[in-house]
């Protein structure tokens, strides 16, 4: 049998609390003592011999013992055992979220960079257990959040992104490789390695095929997810209307998902259009079993069981019979019928 490490505090509490209870009940013996001939002169009227007092000694006893019992179950003690399974994998994961201005194109409903949202909310939701990253990039790139299993502090900064994170236009998937990987370096470990590629468009150049190879070398797999459709969109700007080039003109952006493809290839990943619902988990999933995976599994933890209830239980009853006994017998009213005179 265990105990939580409140014991200590509370059994230091028990004579603390008992002094206190006795003062109190002591207030009440001589204010009850006090009153006890206005007492009995209104027993005698009321028809009751005698009113006593729900105090006496067992009522003190009931409820130093309730309160024993209540502190004994506040201490949380413990006995016997169940066995729980416990989740383990080994995986590591960078979200690579591209903030070029493009992303604002609503050929996908609302727009693509909040619909790429939507969709690392819904993996964070069925992840158990990974390391996740965050990098965003556009025309450079920059680690915004370390690899860690809190995914709220990736929530945090998944909400604020856009555009304006980035002030350098474009696509630079070499940039975006290279933060990734010096992320999964810090990282000693044999896990499965996923990047997660999120983007509209095409690189600006083909320098970031010069770091597959290390990628394969890291284990590292891409998901690569192409947001936009091949019909295109416009792009909102900020001082309202749309995104026009140099010539005047405005911008329609159209998915361009040749990179994203490549890179998914030459990796030993996958790629999908997302132009409708991506399940991601589901996609992870499937990346896994196509090829590399790490350890994955369950492991059995020996779970002490709370027993607190047992003690909480009486001890209220207790407490409550013991305050219950506090209130003095109140008589029920009587009918007083008076005869009437024979010769009325």
């Amino acid at each position: 049998m265990t105990f939580g490490q409140e014991l200590y505090l509370f059994a230091l509490a028990i004579p603390v609390l008992g002094i206190l209870a006795n003062i109190v009940f002591r207030k009440r013996i001589v204010s009850l003592s006090n009153r006890s001939k206005v007492k009995r002169v209104k027993a005698t009227f009321a028809g009751v011999s005698e009113i006593k007092s729900g105090l006496s000694q067992p009522s003190k006893w009931l409820f130093l013992i309730g309160l024993v019992f209540v502190i004994i179950a506040l201490a949380r003690p413990q006995w016997g055992e169940i066995h729980k399974e416990v989740f383990k994998r080994s995986r590591e994961v960078i979200i690579a979220m591209d903030l070029s201005k493009s992303m604002l194109a609503g050929d996908i409903k609302p727009n693509r960079l909040e619909r790429a949202k939507l969709v690392v909310e819904s993996l964070l939701d069925n992840l158990q257990g990974e390391s996740v990253g965050l990098i965003v990039f556009a025309g450079t790139a920059f680690l915004q959040s370390p690899m860690s299993p809190d995914y709220q502090i990736l929530r945090g900064f998944l909400r604020d992104l856009n555009p304006n994170f980035i002030p350098q236009g474009g696509t630079n998937y070499g940039a975006m490789l290279e933060t990734t990987l010096d992320s999964f370096r810090q990282s000693d470990s044999e896990a499965d390695r996923f990047l997660i590629v999120i983007s509209d468009g095409e690189s600006l150049n083909q320098d970031w095929t010069s770091y597959v190879d290390e990628l394969n070398e890291q284990n590292v797999q891409a998901v690569c997810l192409g947001f936009g459709t091949r019909d295109g969109g416009l792009i909102p700007a900020e001082e309202g209307g749309y995104h026009k080039d140099q010539a005047g003109a405005v911008v329609l952006t159209k998915l361009e998902s040749a990179t994203l493809q490549s890179l998914a290839d030459k990796t030993g990943g996958v790629f999908r259009e997302a132009n409708v619902w991506v399940d991601l988990a589901s996609l992870i999933e499937e990346t896994v079993k196509r090829g590399k995976t790490g350890e994955t599994g369950t492991t059995s933890q020996s779970v002490h069981i709370e027993r607190y209830q047992i003690f909480l239980a009486p001890g209220l009853l207790l407490i409550l019979i013991s305050l219950y006994r506090e209130f003095p017998f109140t008589p029920k009213p009587r009918v007083v019928r008076t005869r009437t005179p024979l010769n009325q």
